[in-house]
């Protein structure tokens, strides 16, 4: 219903230096166009496309694509899922934006705001992209949500007790155990040789002790979950 997903979506005043820092960490660059009165760019690696916008007043947000965004907007009103924004017209770029039953943004906007590489890495530095996970006070809750909107959802046991969204690079995880959402990625490796590229490190994450981890933090203090393989 929401279309395909797009990109993360991350403010940041610095998006030069944010798309220079993926960059280092092996992430491609992809053209963008100007359909944003502002600085703009976009790392992909597979599966994953980070958007670094340098407004918006979201600092993260779920992007997605799709055409005849005013019919999704009567979609969704249908459904009793409320729109926050919405910027609809013949005149303008379309858009909506609603929240996800733990807060974090969901945009949806009517063409693509950038064209992806001709060769996306399947691996960075952080190891291979597994999903991005949103936290949840209430797993049911979160997957009735999201089959509401037209998603099943897939029971997951590692790194913790959550589950996947069918059709999308999502996932729930409680909020317990992480508050924040996060980039999941399985990392075979030297952890430590990850750090610079304004990466840092953080504690492991106690409620995972059994599970192999390191939790890193990206200069746009964004969560970075590494699954370290033997």
């Amino acid at each position: 219903m929401l279309g395909r997903f797009l990109e993360l979506s991350l403010v940041t005043p610095d998006t030069g230096g944010a798309w220079q820092q993926y960059q280092q960490l092996g992430f491609e660059s992809a053209a963008t166009g100007d359909i944003w009165p502002y600085a703009y760019g976009v790392v992909t690696c597979e599966g994953l496309a980070i958007g670094l916008h340098s407004q918006g007043a979201e600092p993260l947000s779920v992007t997605f694509v799709r055409p005849e965004v005013a019919a999704l907007h009567r979609e969704l009103t249908a459904k009793q899922l409320e729109v926050e924004q919405a910027r609809l017209g013949s005149d303008v770029f379309n858009e909506l934006m609603l929240r996800e039953p733990g807060g974090v943004a969901l945009r949806v906007l009517e063409a693509r705001s950038f064209s992806p590489p001709l060769h996306t890495p399947r691996r960075t530095a952080l190891g291979s992209f597994v999903s991005i996970s949103l936290p949840c006070n209430d797993l049911d809750e979160g997957q009735a949500f999201w089959q509401r909107l037209g998603h099943d959802s897939l029971p997951i046991a590692m790194p913790w007790d959550g589950c996947s969204i069918d059709g999308l690079p999502l996932a729930l995880h409680p909020r317990r155990i992480l508050a924040e959402p996060a980039l999941v990625f399985d990392h075979a490796g030297d952890v430590d040789l990850v750090a610079g590229a304004g990466i840092t490190r953080e504690r492991t994450l106690s409620k995972l002790r059994d599970v192999p981890h390191a939790l890193l933090r990206s200069a746009q203090d964004l969560a970075l979950l590494l699954l370290q393989q033997p």
